[in-house]
C-alpha cells in the first residue's frame, strides 16, 4: 500500500470519528497508540494544575470518581462501560481490589483491554462483552462496587441500567456514576441529529435523581463538576507538544481533529450539558 493511500485511509478515519460512536472510540484508541505510544483512558480531563497533560487531566477525573468509594482494598469492582480497559487497570494497580471486571458493549474494546492487561502482566482482572442495560454475564449480588464513567449518557434505557446496578451489587455495595446530563434548554435540529448519530441520550438532573431512587439506589454524594472539566480542557494547547508525529500533514490532521473535539465538548458543556458525579449505595438487607 502506498503512503498516499495509507494517509487517505487515516484521514477518512478521522472524519468518520466525528460522526459515529464506534468510529470515534476506535480512532481515539489508534491515536493514543500512534501519538503517545500507549493506550490510555478515553474520557474528559479534570483540572489539577496549569501544567496538566491530557493524561494528567484524565487521571484527575478518575481520581475524582474513585475517591468517593470507601476503601477498595480487597473488594470486587465492576467497571461498566470500561472502554479500552485502562481505567479498570488503573483501579486495580492503584487501589488493590481483589478483582476488577471491565464490561463493555464493544467487543473490540474487550479484546483490546484483555491484550493490554496481558502485556502489562496483570492478573485479578478480566473483561466481558455485555450490554450495561442487560448484564446477563454478571451474577446477582456479585460485586462490592460499580464504577461507570462517561458512558451512561449513551444508554437509551438508563432505567434498565440502574436496575442492573441494584441487581449486581451486593447488599450495602456502593456505586459511582460520572455522567453528562442535559440542561433545561432546547437544541436545534442539527445538534439533535448529531446526538442521535453519536448515541447520546441525555437526561435532566431531576429525572436522574428520581429514577436512581426508583431503582432502589440511595445517592449519598452528588456533585456538578462541569467547571473543573471545562478548566481541564483549557490546558489542551500543551497536550501534544512533546510528542512526535509521522510527518507535517499527519500532525496537522491530528491537531485539527483534536481541536475540533475540544471545541465541541466545550460548547456542549457551556451551552447544552452539565457533568455530574453521583455516588451512593444499595441498601443493606
Amino acid at each position: 500500500m502506498s503512503s498516499t493511500s495509507f494517509a487517505d485511509r487515516k484521514t477518512a478515519g478521522l472524519v468518520k470519528g466525528g460522526f459515529s460512536l464506534t468510529n470515534y472510540h476506535k480512532i481515539m484508541n489508534e491515536l493514543y497508540e500512534e501519538v503517545i505510544g500507549e493506550h490510555f483512558m478515553v474520557h474528559f480531563p479534570y483540572f489539577g494544575s496549569r501544567t496538566d497533560s491530557l493524561i494528567d487531566g484524565q487521571i484527575n477525573l478518575t481520581e475524582a470518581c474513585l475517591r468517593r468509594f470507601p476503601d477498595l482494598k480487597g473488594k470486587r469492582v465492576l467497571e461498566v462501560g470500561c472502554g479500552n480497559g485502562v481505567q479498570s487497570m488503573y483501579t486495580l494497580t492503584e487501589y488493590s481490589p481483589s478483582w476488577v471486571t471491565g464490561l463493555d458493549f464493544n467487543g473490540d474494546n474487550v479484546v483490546l483491554g484483555t491484550r493490554i492487561a496481558k502485556q502489562r502482566g496483570l492478573s485479578n482482572i478480566d473483561f466481558v462483552e455485555a450490554d450495561a442495560q442487560k448484564m446477563d454475564a454478571i451474577p446477582d449480588a456479585s460485586y462490592d462496587c460499580i464504577l461507570n464513567v462517561e458512558s451512561a449518557f449513551h444508554y437509551p434505557d438508563k432505567n434498565a441500567f440502574f436496575r442492573e446496578i441494584y441487581r449486581v451489587l451486593k447488599p450495602g455495595g456502593t456505586f459511582v456514576i460520572a455522567d453528562i446530563l442535559m440542561k433545561p434548554n432546547r437544541r436545534n435540529v442539527l445538534l439533535r441529529w448529531w446526538e442521535r448519530r453519536m448515541s447520546q441520550n441525555y437526561w435532566p438532573l431531576a429525572r436522574y435523581r428520581r429514577q436512581l431512587a426508583a431503582a432502589g439506589l440511595v445517592v449519598t454524594d452528588e456533585e456538578d463538576i462541569t467547571d473543573p472539566v471545562l478548566k481541564g480542557f483549557g490546558t489542551h494547547k500543551q497536550w501534544f507538544r512533546k510528542y512526535k508525529f509521522r510527518g507535517l500533514i499527519r500532525r496537522l490532521l491530528i491537531m485539527t481533529f483534536a481541536r475540533l473535539q475540544v471545541f465541541r465538548h466545550v460548547y456542549y458543556l457551556r451551552k447544552v450539558c452539565t457533568y455530574n458525579i453521583f455516588a451512593g449505595h444499595k441498601p443493606a438487607e
